[in-house]
């Protein structure tokens, strides 16, 4: 039954091909006639699956697909964009009209053109065969169990209030009238597990954690729920500390989460715009010799990691900060233009409907060859900031200046000793990635941005005004 459900699978996926090639034809014959010198279709079919779970029970069961196709051609010398969502002959008067009537009301006077493709495109692990056979009731079942684990780990865990497994599977395909013509297929797993403990004092705390992988029926629930079951139980008793200056360790949720709140001074386009203070800092030095940043979206089986960008541009392993000296900025088509640079394939599409812009693929501070552990006995004296509120709005990306509310543990004599809250730290993004002067080896994927654990020279805190 599996091999006939396997079969049927592809000869589905067979037959929409042959249906967006003829469509491609259609479209592209129709353009012509009509006017536009040059166009391209960059075609998404995508399907999600989620569930969540709670009390032992379902409380939210998705399944649903998003399948579009984008159109953009050059009309009197500019480049019109338009999009849909039906793929037949009725919606290509639709596409080619709206396209032409955008491309006259364009006042940008950037010239973009199409791109006729890549030398040669790299190999990379994007589908995970395994994960299509898992059925959604395997996955209420992993759901149950996880949350199962982490209520029966302690008495005091009162509810799993985010308990839950979402899968994705993507297609995407990028043709135009200059010969490019490739498609990738991927897929990819989260899982995540976000307790709700309560002490003896009446202290409520939360903690989340989230898995994201292939091999999800090879997934540790019962230990993955019991874990997060146990972290969030570590945050009872948390109260303030002293304002100060402090030694800091940045765990990597937290680390992770003020990269991506800055990774877009690394865009090309807010360069050029002059949004990003590390305009003419090519080969200088931004950060500590021991800081390297990377964007690879060459790794199997992540959830940034790419064939090509959305312009059919050959995606590639860079590093963009290098031992501390900014190697490059990331760049579409068009910026690179700008600079007389080649792309970096970051061209990227947020979805079908979109304009290309930049985005990393797989962004991240590599890691050290050093534990958490012994980054925490290293510093002494110090706090281990573990969660960051107000990201969103106490940060500006053009400054680097930051002021979060954060909460993790106090260290004395490189032991964790009790859990701190209603604290706010404040600094700067440029001088943080310069303070780093250890780096731990905890990485991990979550996302497209990530960071292991790194040890700073100094953070500000506001926490109370005297005593502990």
């Amino acid at each position: 039954m599996a091999h006939d459900k396997n079969q049927n699978q592809n000869q589905n996926q067979n037959k929409n091909e042959n249906k967006i090639e003829q469509f491609k034809d259609k479209l592209f014959a129709a353009a012509k006639q009509k006017g536009f010198t040059d166009c391209e279709i960059y075609y998404v079919n995508g399907s999600s699956f989620s569930v969540k779970v709670f009390e032992g029970e379902i409380r939210e069961y998705k399944n649903s697909g998003d399948t579009g196709l984008s159109f953009r051609g050059t009309w009197k010398g500019k480049m019109g964009y338009a999009f849909t969502e039906r793929i037949g002959d009725d919606a290509i008067s639709f596409l080619l009209d709206n396209a032409a009537g955008n491309a006259e009301i364009i006042e940008d006077s950037d010239v973009e053109d199409l791109y006729a493709g890549s030398s040669s495109y790299p190999a990379v692990k994007l589908y995970d065969e395994s994960l299509e056979k898992v059925t959604p009731e395997e996955k209420i079942a992993l759901a149950l169990k996880m949350e199962k684990a982490a209520k029966n780990f302690d008495k005091r865990v009162a509810a799993v209030d985010y308990c839950g497994v979402e899968t994705g599977e993507c297609e995407r395909y990028i043709a135009n009238t200059l010969g490019l013509s490739v498609c990738e297929r991927s897929n990819i797993a989260g899982v995540y597990s976000w307790p709700r403990v309560q002490g003896e004092d009446g202290q409520v705390k939360t903690y989340g954690e989230t898995w994201m992988g292939k091999g999800l029926r090879a997934f540790d629930a019962e230990g993955f729920g019991r874990d997060t079951a146990k972290e969030a139980l570590s945050y009872l008793g948390a109260k303030s500390i002293p304002t100060g200056m402090y030694k800091a360790i940045f765990d990597r949720n937290a680390m992770g989460n003020i990269l991506e709140t800055f990774a877009k001074i690394f865009s090309a386009e807010e360069v050029q715009k002059g949004f990003s203070l590390l305009k003419d800092k090519l080969n200088s030095k931004i950060a500590a010799g021991i800081v390297t940043i990377r964007d690879d979206p060459l790794l199997d089986h992540l959830s940034g990691s790419a064939i090509f960008d959305g312009e059919g541009v050959a995606a590639k392993n860079k590093a963009v900060v290098e031992n501390g000296l900014l190697k490059t900025y990331l760049h579409n088509r068009k910026t690179a233009k700008k600079d007389g640079v080649e792309p970096t394939g970051n061209g990227f599409k947020s979805s079908f409907k979109a304009a290309v812009g930049i985005a990393p693929a797989n962004f991240y501070l590599a890691p050290g060859t050093t534990s958490r552990d012994t980054l925490v006995t290293q510093m002494g004296d110090g706090l281990i900031i573990t969660g960051l509120e107000g990201l969103h709005s106490g940060a500006n990306s053009v400054s680097g200046d930051f002021s979060l509310s954060a909460e993790g543990f106090l260290v004395r004599g490189g032991k964790k000793t009790r859990a701190v809250e209603q604290i706010t730290i404040a600094g700067n993004f440029f001088t943080l990635l310069k303070d780093i002067t250890a780096v731990a080896s905890d990485l991990e994927f979550k996302g497209n941005v990530n960071s292991p654990s790194v040890l700073v020279r100094e953070v500000s805190v506001a926490g109370q005004s005297h005593g502990e």
